[in-house]
């Protein structure tokens, strides 16, 4: 099996993912352009989490010394057999695949036996269905574009062209048969985060709390923390929040929400980001004035943090990283500690699903009609008006009120 891998690395503060061999070096031109180039609009987890799919694709068809890109060059495209391989392939995890077939299976004579004894060796490592799903699905977007480069769309050959669309059509028939027969796990009807567990929360990260667990960054953790409750938008677009989406005058309660691609102002490798469309987050004028005694007082202090105009800056100088942007990590460890404090897992997308149950029950205590509300929820989250996400928190709320019936 090859030694490729996936690499990160940042080059005039732009942040970069390719798949290397051993040596350090691009495995494929091709492969770096389609993850730096086709896919650029996408945030650095999903690139990162493409590329990693597309690093088990690569591999596969190595280990099977199928060059994928000469393949769709010359047009000899990827065969029937060689497909259902892949597919096969695509169920097992990484370790049952290092260790390679079970060739010897192919030396039983009796053929309904062979094939119940690769079956059952199909079935000893499976992954879900969502890996497996996200594996075919990355081969045939990569096979989309790779295609794409060679063959132009006037001038294919009808025999090609046929050939390519039927390996597509499979490929998707697939996709859509995981996406019918996945399984579904049935969440609990119960909130994300009890409410009394939520009220310990937001005692315990109060500065002034004798149960705060944090030696040292107090306010800007509380204020990570409350901005994330009283909001609700993502780790991402904190991390990536200036002074300026701050409305630091007039009113004190506006924070602008947006996505931004590649800040040349932002020396984080991982650029946090917003995934959602541009909006307006309201948060009280009190907690805004907070924001702004940290800016002007706490903040202020650290040198490197007047290099750039992110709210919130690391604190700690153990990796010379003091002043510079928060990272993601540092946010997620923020959320181990209060884990351990509060004896209950907190992530801080957990407070996302929390906003929307105060939101519904706020919602309801006005008597806001159902179709408004939810026109409300979908600008307070970034949603498009087309999206469907409202729906997996309309159903959890469906869920709690039946429990509540019976």
């Amino acid at each position: 099996m090859s030694k490729m891998k996936v690499k990160r690395y940042s080059f005039n503060f732009i942040p970069f993912i390719t798949i290397v061999d051993e040596m350090d070096l691009p495995v494929d031109p091709y492969v770096s352009c389609y993850i730096n180039g086709h896919l650029s609009g996408k945030s650095t987890n999903t690139k990162l989490r493409y590329a990693n799919e597309l690093l088990f694709v690569l591999r596969f068809f190595q280990g099977c010394g199928v060059d994928l890109t000469a393949r769709f060059a010359s047009g000899e495209l990827i065969g029937t057999k060689e497909y259902i391989d892949f597919y096969d392939g695509c169920c097992l995890d990484m370790v049952s695949i290092s260790k390679g077939p079970r060739n010897d299976f192919f030396n039983v004579t009796d053929k309904l036996l062979r094939n119940l004894l690769v079956a059952n060796q199909r079935g000893v490592a499976k992954v879900s269905s969502e890996t497996l799903q996200g594996r075919i699905r990355r081969f045939r977007h990569y096979a989309e574009w790779l295609f794409g480069q060679f063959h132009d769309v006037g001038v294919r050959d009808n025999e090609l062209n046929a050939r390519y669309k039927k390996l597509v059509s499979k490929v998707k028939l697939d996709e859509e048969g995981l996406c019918r027969n996945r399984s579904h796990s049935v969440e609990n009807a119960g909130s994300v985060i009890p409410d009394d567990v939520f009220s310990r929360l937001l005692n315990m990260i109060k500065p002034s709390s004798p149960d705060n667990p944090f030696k040292a960054s107090k306010l800007r953790n509380y204020l990570i923390v409350s901005l994330l409750a009283r909001t609700g938008m993502r780790r991402g677009a904190l991390a990536k929040l200036k002074i300026s989406d701050a409305q630091m005058w007039g009113t004190y309660d506006q924070i602008s929400v947006y996505r931004s691609g590649n800040d040349l102002t932002d020396p984080r490798t991982d650029k946090p980001n917003q995934k959602t469309k541009a909006h307006l987050a309201t948060i009280s004028p009190v907690l805004m004035k907070h924001i702004q005694h940290y800016v002007e007082s706490v903040r202020l202090v650290f040198p490197k943090a007047h290099l750039h105009e992110f709210i919130f800056v690391s604190e700690n100088d153990s990796k010379g990283t003091m002043g510079e942007p928060l990272s993601l990590k540092s946010i997620n460890s923020i959320f181990r500690k209060l884990s351990s404090a509060l004896g209950f897992y907190l992530h801080p997308h957990m407070l996302r699903h929390k906003w929307n149950e105060i939101f519904d029950e706020e919602g309801n205590r006005q008597g806001i009609n159902s179709a408004r509300l939810e026109d409300l929820r979908k600008y307070a989250m970034g949603w498009s008006q087309n999206s469907t996400m409202n729906q997996k928190y309309n159903e959890k709320q469906l869920a709690m009120k039946t429990r509540e019936l019976l």
